[in-house]
């Protein structure tokens, strides 16, 4: 069975609630207000939580009279559905920029290990050349 991740068709504000009910683990209506960069109105907030509990992103479960949210996939699953999003929407669906985007900050620091994990994903990742281009460079 494979894990569910986020779907790809969320809107950046159901985006957001995701992220913040994942962070925080579990959440209600109220906090998920507080932490909203210019927050909608509490009844939009509930309206989002609607939509996307039918979606099957969060779970609900009524506790002491409030009702709580919590994400209905892993954080890893939600990472990967977080970052499929950000690589479509702001480097054209590639990969690759996204990588050079990531590795060409200034500040970036990697350990011996994070560098050979990443050399040896970049080296599954390339694409085998066919035997016609093969047979084009060697003429």
């Amino acid at each position: 069975m494979s894990t569910p991740s986020l779907p790809d068709d969320l809107s950046m504000r159901e985006r957001q609630v995701v992220e913040i009910v994942i962070r925080l683990g579990r959440a209600t209506a109220r906090d998920i207000e507080r932490e909203l960069p210019d927050p909608p109105t509490y009844s939009a907030v509930r309206s989002i939580l609607r939509i996307l509990t039918q979606k099957g992103v969060l779970r609900k479960t009524p506790l002491d009279g409030r009702d709580w949210y919590a994400p209905s996939v892993a954080p890893a699953a939600a990472r990967k559905g977080a970052l499929r999003a950000i690589v479509r929407n702001f480097f054209g669906d590639s990969a690759g920029a996204a990588a050079c985007a990531l590795l060409g900050q200034k500040n970036l620091k990697l350990s011996a290990d994070e560098a050979d994990r990443l050399i040896r994903l970049i080296e599954s990742a390339r694409e085998v050349p066919s035997a016609k281009e093969d047979e084009r460079e060697e003429t």
